[in-house]
């Protein structure tokens, strides 16, 4: 591969069916890609995420960066878990049937599972942060659903609050997941009003009146290069974490996204207490599919 090259693939990930799920480019080798390209690079293939994966040396893990079209994150989950994937392809006869890879983020190290069925991987499961809750905000219901293009009465009596397991979330829950095919965000309006919530993303959901799962959302980030999301796993950790706490749903659950934006995403979330009742663990996963690779021409 010549230097001003760069190799690249291209995933769905959170779906075992092409073109469906949330899009992931992945640079196996960023090495020699300099460091001031990454953010023009994720803006020009416009994907949700673009990964720059830096292989380890000896006794090390990958460290890997995320970038939306806007932005670096310090940490995603169909990243974290198109990219566990993508690299447990090489992989063959896991002990037990299941690959732990460790990636370096910023957040810190994050472990991902990756089970195996007929020595190919299946289900990657992402480890989070453990949860922050933060602020709610209530009395702030009839501001959001201006926002949303709906009515005040469209949000459910559960708190209105942000949430983060790395990436900070304000989660508003609705009184069916019917109504999420009416939301309109308005993007002017949310501008303004983001930082009195936390600059969290907006994640709206719903456990009422969910087809084929137990909880079904939308996500949008228009502030970071990201209008719509298929599939989040940084905000259905905090949002299982959320369900949890306030005993809404119990887990494991099957968590839905995308299919107002025809790209259909089943997310796996879990979450685990301890002796006290404490999260104890958070867990996010889901199937990928490969779909192709191209090279990059850089400077």
């Amino acid at each position: 591969m010549q230097t001003n090259q760069a190799e690249y693939y291209l995933l769905d990930v959170f779906t075992d069916q092409r073109y469906g799920g949330n899009q992931l480019a992945i640079f196996p080798d960023a090495s020699f890609i300099p460091e001031k390209l990454f953010q023009s690079i994720a803006r020009e293939l416009n994907l949700s995420e673009t990964v720059f994966l830096f292989p380890p040396s000896a006794h090390e893990n990958y460290r890997m960066r995320i970038f939306t079209p806007g932005t670096e994150l310090p940490t995603a989950g169909h990243p974290t878990v198109g990219t566990g994937f993508f690299l447990a392809r090489k992989f063959t006869n896991p002990e037990e049937g299941r690959l732990k890879l460790t990636f370096e983020q910023k957040v810190g190290p994050i472990d991902v599972y990756v089970d195996f069925t007929n020595n190919l991987p299946e289900m990657v499961t992402m480890h989070q942060p453990l949860p922050t809750f933060g602020h709610t905000h209530n009395e702030r219901k009839a501001d959001l659903a201006n926002v949303l293009s709906l009515e005040p009465s469209d949000i459910a009596d559960l708190p209105i609050q942000e949430v983060s397991c790395g990436n900070n979330t304000l989660l508003i829950p609705l009184v069916s997941a019917k109504k999420l095919r009416e939301i309109e965000v308005k993007t002017d309006v949310w501008k303004k009003l983001k930082p009195e919530f936390g600059n969290g993303f907006l994640y709206v959901f719903s456990v009422n009146d969910v087809a084929g799962g137990n909880v079904q959302g939308r996500m949008f980030a228009p502030e970071i290069g990201i209008m719509e999301d298929p599939a989040t796993g940084s905000a259905n950790g905090p949002l299982a974490s959320y369900l949890t706490k306030h005993q809404i749903i119990p887990m494991p659950a099957l968590s839905l996204q995308g299919y107002e934006m025809g790209r259909p995403s089943q997310i796996h979330i879990d979450t685990q207490m301890n002796t006290e009742g404490v999260i104890s663990a958070v867990k996010v996963g889901g199937k990928s599919v490969l779909m192709g690779k191209g090279t990059f021409f850089l400077e």
